[in-house]
């Protein structure tokens, strides 16, 4: 399955393990704070861990737990704080010098989707049923809207942190939060499920329940729908230049060539080499390398450079929704199915 052709190849690469953590049970979310010394973790089942990468060894303790699940974590732009949701309705926040919970955010609309904080402003927004929210790092809510046709899907803050997009029934809606400005509304007459703005700002990408990934160009507005998936899209991942899109709806990762007008009329490249279907992609920050993982834990090292062969590869020990390259870089933590945390350290040279 890894094995590549004789040509030669301008960068040879492999993932290395570092150390492993067995946590209490499937692994829905994992995020590096921005420091990048730890990761907190979320398990299906509600608990919350913080887990400290200690070069050779990790060590970890549980924070918190949301009664009937959790569904995300996220840390703020300082990393002096951590947020996590789940299925109780619950925004539950706490401060790093002594890990204490300060805020519990109660939301009458029964789940929490969603919780993101801006890269660029100290504020959180969060998603519940239809409503977002948007608080200050004290737990002050100052904005709140529910002009949404469905329980919201997905959120994320533009690159400037001042715009945040929300995908749900019948398309994609811009907020400003602090502004008197209205929403500014990207209609579809689709089932929306997740969304990626570009690193430049230009787009916002969706993957849609009927097996499609849309393009919003954000000023014009003007759209572009891409179709032919196996299944719905839920994988969508930038390349740092905004020029290449990946997405995944089967086995397969496709590949949009996003430069100039944009994807409209091009044939993607398609890259095959999983035998299940792919749960997460993820590039490495500030480079060409990028790893997919699929249902059955296999485990893919890419770089743009060899189309579409494999540099690397290995079998996890159960699948894995959750691929995160630390800030730097350097490493990469993947959360499993079967409750493991596992860190992984990238070596690769020039010149094979």
């Amino acid at each position: 399955m890894f094995g590549m052709t004789g040509t030669k190849k301008p960068i040879t690469a492999e993932i290395d393990e570092l150390w492993y953590v067995a946590l209490t049970d499937h692994i829905i979310d994992l995020q590096w704070s921005p420091c990048g010394k730890f990761l907190a973790a979320a398990t299906v089942e509600g608990a919350i861990f913080l887990i400290e990468d200690r070069g050779g060894e990790a060590f970890f303790s549980q924070v918190g737990q949301h009664q009937m699940g959790a569904n995300a974590v996220a840390w703020s732009r300082d990393g002096q704080q951590m947020a996590s949701c789940g299925q109780d309705g619950v925004v539950q926040i706490w401060k790093r010098d002594d890990w204490a919970q300060s805020h519990r955010l109660t939301n009458r609309e029964s789940w929490v989707s969603r919780v993101a904080f801006s890269s660029q402003r100290d504020v959180m927004a969060w998603a519940a049923g239809k409503v977002l929210r948007v608080a200050n790092l004290d737990g002050e809510i100052f904005y709140e809207s529910d002009q949404h046709d469905s329980t919201i899907a997905d959120i994320a803050w533009s690159p400037d942190g001042k715009n945040v997009a929300v995908v749900a029934y019948n398309g994609v809606t811009v907020h400003t939060p602090g502004q008197i400005s209205e929403p500014r509304k990207y209609s579809w007459k689709g089932s929306s499920l997740s969304l990626a703005w570009s690193p430049d700002a230009k787009y916002i990408a969706t993957g849609e329940q009927d097996s499609t990934v849309h393009f919003w160009h954000v000023k014009s507005g003007k759209d572009a729908r891409m179709a032919g998936f196996p299944t719905k899209v839920l994988e969508l991942t930038w390349h740092h230049s905004s020029r290449w899109l990946i997405t995944s709806g089967g086995s397969a990762l496709v590949l949009w060539d996003c430069s100039g007008a944009g994807p409209a009329g091009r044939k993607p490249k398609v890259w095959e080499n999983h035998p299940g279907k792919v749960s997460q992609v993820a590039f490495r920050p500030g480079s060409d390398f990028l790893v997919s993982v699929d249902q059955t834990g296999v485990l893919i090292l890419w770089h743009l450079a060899h189309e579409d062969e494999a540099l690397s590869g290995r079998r996890l020990s159960a699948g894995a929704n959750c691929l995160r390259w630390s800030p730097d870089g350097t490493r990469l933590a993947t959360g499993q199915s079967d409750g493991k945390v596992v860190l992984f350290r990238l070596n690769a040279k020039a010149g094979a």
